[in-house]
């Protein structure tokens, strides 16, 4: 496999980073904190994806470190890479609520979802774990001699084993208190046994309370969903209350509405009170002035007395009449003002209880995302389950290691990296061995040596060469680049020259991390090419 290029677009402390790659070496080099360590995270996420814990464990996890601060949408980037043969262009975008990842195959065209097995395929079957102990290499900065010395034994024990790196069988007895001895790190297997035992009995103890804890917080929010969906259903019931209300209270037509409607009787009544005035004005005046003239001009005293009489009579009656109006005008306002004031409250009402609905239903869509986020929890293996499973590796390594320590894979691997380690060290030390006690030693063709008594330079060459050696063992099918971050610090430069040297011969990509320029120096000088990028 050869990486061809990158392209960052949003990863870490890294945007918008584009990079070309070489099949030979690669060298980043940078000061500390360029983003070095950020691209060969972003390599490995582009192969295996990112991983997100739940709880706590996710406020360190990779995807929390690495999300960006400004447009986490665009967190991803690009890969091109050549495998078996053939062109591949690799998407990510890691966002939680945008992930994706394609695979296109540039030669035929055909499009894949990366999560789907095909990239797995492409890959060589390679797991993460492999890929983590093998072919990608960091710098033991905080490892001691000691810690070192045990890390090598665990690692040999493990692939003798099972042929699987990915059981520590060594941590998980490190960190349950495993004495050390004065003649080394001695395995003493019955004992390992009883201590996993019992670690994986406090393991699943947690296990089942975690689950337990799980339902609790399920139920919790089903009974919340419940009562909510019934909030939702009273108010369904009090905005059917208003809705049959407000239908009752409408008076209206297909032309008008009830509140024109109103206003129209009104004016009507307006408009006959008017009426009434101008009638009774008239008839005052008539009569005022038909009863003078008779008065005046005629001797008839009874006939003007008689028109008096009826023009008072008349004017009695209109003044009755407006009377009347006016109190069906006051009424008529009247029953305006309880409508518009009852329909003001009912509207005020209903926009209250649809603002309640809406609440609701974002609390209900909330529970629900809530409850299908605990569901989807229950799928995923906890931390417990995941050491218990490690735990159960282990044990099964041990009665494996009991029964024969030297199988075939671990034979392969003590020879290769044997012979690597020949290479690197120009023949000094030539043999790796290991007992069925688990105890390692190397030999100088004169003598053995155990690997306590040697140097941290050398100790470090011994850790290159396993996992140099592993690699090529498990990722056989499709050879990965070697990924180098920060490894050569304790490196002298015959030790640096040495492994340069070696990883120039076997023709495979590799990129190197450094912040110093010594390893160019020393490529230059051994005349091996290489490609500088600048951080």
């Amino acid at each position: 496999m050869v990486i061809r290029r990158l392209k960052i677009k949003n990863f870490g402390k890294i945007r918008n980073r584009d990079m070309e790659l070489i099949p030979g070496i690669n060298v980043l080099y940078g000061e500390n904190e360029s983003g070095k360590t950020t691209t060969h995270t972003f390599i490995r996420s582009m192969f295996y994806g990112v991983r997100r814990l739940r709880g706590k464990a996710a406020q360190n996890d990779t995807y929390t470190k690495y999300e960006p601060w400004e447009n986490p949408a665009e967190y991803g980037g690009i890969m091109w890479f050549t495998s078996k043969g053939k062109n591949y262009r690799l998407t990510r975008n890691f966002y939680k609520e945008k992930k994706m990842g394609e695979l296109l195959c540039e030669d035929d065209g055909s499009l894949v979802d990366a999560e789907q097995g095909a990239l797995e395929s492409v890959l060589g079957n390679v797991s993460e774990a492999v890929y983590d102990n093998t072919v990608s290499v960091a710098q033991l900065k905080s490892v001691t001699g000691k810690d070192l010395v045990r890390e090598l034994q665990n690692y040999m024990a493990s692939y003798q084993g099972t042929g699987d790196s990915s059981v520590d069988m060594g941590r998980a007895m490190q960190m349950k208190g495993e004495p050390e001895k004065e003649a080394g790190y001695s395995l003493d297997l019955e004992r390992s046994m009883q201590m996993l035992k019992m670690s994986r009995k406090g393991y699943l103890t947690e296990a089942a309370r975690r689950k337990k804890d799980l339902e609790k917080e399920k139920e919790k929010i089903s009974a919340n969903i419940e009562y909510i969906r019934k909030e939702i259903r009273e108010l369904d019931e009090k905005r059917d209350r208003i809705t049959q209300q407000q239908d009752g209270m409408n008076m209206g037509t297909r032309d008008k509405s009830t509140e024109d409607l109103l206003e129209l009787r009104i004016d009507r009544v307006k408009r006959r009170r008017e009426l009434n005035g101008a009638v009774l004005a008239v008839v005052l005046l008539a009569g005022i002035a038909g009863t003078g003239c008779l008065a005046a001009f005629s001797s008839q005293l009874i006939l003007s007395i008689l028109t008096g009489v009826l023009t008072a009579g008349i004017t009695v009656a209109a003044l009755f009449f407006r009377v009347r109006l006016s109190r069906e005008l006051n009424r008529r306002e009247r029953q305006r003002e309880r409508w518009l004031s009852r329909h003001d409250e009912l509207t005020w009402n209903r926009n209250s209880l649809d603002s309640d609905h809406e609440e609701k239903h974002t609390a209900l869509s909330n529970l629900q995302a809530e409850l299908q986020e605990c569901e989807e929890n229950t799928e995923v293996l906890t931390p417990e389950e995941t050491e218990i499973q490690a735990l159960n590796m282990a044990m099964e390594t041990i009665e494996a290691l009991s029964g024969n320590i030297t199988d075939q894979v671990g034979v392969r691997l003590k020879q290769r990296t044997s012979q690597i380690l020949s290479e690197i060290t120009g023949g000094k030390y030539r043999e790796v061995l290991m007992d069925e006690e688990l105890h390692m030693s190397v030999n100088t063709g004169e003598r053995t040596v155990s690997i306590e008594r040697l140097s941290r330079g050398t100790l470090e060459q011994i850790y290159f060469a396993l996992r140099m050696a592993a690699g090529e063992l498990f990722c056989k099918e499709e050879p990965f680049p070697v990924i180098l971050d920060d490894v050569f610090g304790m490196y002298d430069e015959e030790r640096l020259a040495a492994a340069l040297r070696w990883l120039h011969k076997e023709e495979r990509q590799v990129i190197i991390s450094t912040c110093h320029k010594r390893e160019m120096e020393i490529l230059d000088k051994e005349g091996i090419p290489y490609q500088k990028l600048p951080m």
